[in-house]
């Protein structure tokens, strides 16, 4: 860590670190709680005449939703623990897509217990009372901390925010078909109480996607956060101050290298050398001869 002046500059991997041991707990956490409500659910006798009691809890887009999410998360573990295994904590793209659609769904339920069924009923009941307490407050908690803060990896393009609500308006579909249109589920969230179908229909997917407009400005602002840090640490910091940058790629080579297994596949840190590139005014540099002097040393120190 180097000060100068109020500025700190942190060292990139140890961001992506400590963001990928963070992410990893917390997957790891909402998989756990989703299947412990799943299980207090599907055992619940006491609403024995309730349709949505036992097995009858699927029906329930609580339980679609933080399923979804456990799903998402469970997928990413792989690649936190190969991460962490390899020291290269960057999740692909599409993960980050399909944690986004888990998010969004799990936080439609969480604003509608907190705005909807809480005032409506039983606050506490709605979201601390039996399993409410894990899929309606701990998990959606948890899963926004993931999303807006530990898996961060990628930008959230505005044309990609219109796949979080996938889930949302399958569920509703299904919902008001089977509950309306077909008659074989019963109306188990009164929404004919307050209004038609078709417009609480409308405002539940105009609800959710603003909720999906939230989630991405906030993961974007933290991806744009973690991103400067991460190009001020290899053009700014001591860490990467040679005279030439042939030495500064050399040095990232022999960095890398350092966590190099047998078996493992090379490849080469196009945008980190792109910012060091930069850091040198050495753009102009041919990009293979760039990506051979990196090479060059990366085989040198693996052989060592």
């Amino acid at each position: 860590m180097q000060k100068e002046g109020k500025i700190v500059i942190t060292n990139a991997r140890r961001i992506n670190m400590m963001r990928c041991i963070i992410g990893l707990i917390i997957c790891a956490i909402v998989i756990s709680l989703t299947v412990v409500a799943l299980v207090l659910n599907i055992i619940n006798f006491f609403n024995e005449d309730s349709p949505e009691a036992g097995l009858g809890t699927l029906r329930m887009y609580t339980t679609f939703s933080n399923i979804i999410a456990a799903l998402a998360a469970a997928i990413c573990i792989p690649f936190q623990i190969d991460g962490l295994r390899k020291n290269k904590y960057r999740l692909p793209r599409w993960i980050v897509e399909v944690m986004y659609v888990g998010s969004t769904s799990v936080m439609v339920t969480f604003a509608v217990a907190l705005g909807v069924i809480g005032p409506g009923s039983s606050f506490s009941y709605a979201m601390l009372g039996h399993s409410n307490l894990f899929l309606h407050t701990l998990n959606p908690i948890f899963v926004f901390m993931l999303f807006t803060i530990a898996i961060s990896d990628s930008h959230i393009k505005f044309s990609h925010s219109f796949f979080a609500l996938i889930p949302t308006f399958i569920y509703s579909l299904l919902y008001f078909i089977l509950a309306f249109v077909a008659g074989v589920w019963r109306d188990h969230y009164h929404l004919s109480d307050f209004m038609p179908w078709p417009v609480a229909f409308i405002a539940i997917i105009s609800a959710a996607y603003v909720l999906a407009l939230l989630l991405m400005f906030l993961h974007n602002l933290t991806n744009k956060h973690v991103t400067n840090g991460i190009e001020r640490y290899y053009k700014e910091s001591d860490d990467y101050k040679f005279d030439k940058v042939g030495q500064a790629i050399a040095h990232l080579a022999e960095v890398e290298a350092k966590f190099y297994s047998e078996g493992d596949d090379i490849y080469i840190p196009v945008d980190t050398i792109k910012l060091l590139a930069e850091r040198y005014k050495a753009e102009k540099l041919p990009l293979d001869i760039q990506y051979d002097i990196y090479l060059e040393h990366y085989l040198k120190s693996i052989k060592k």
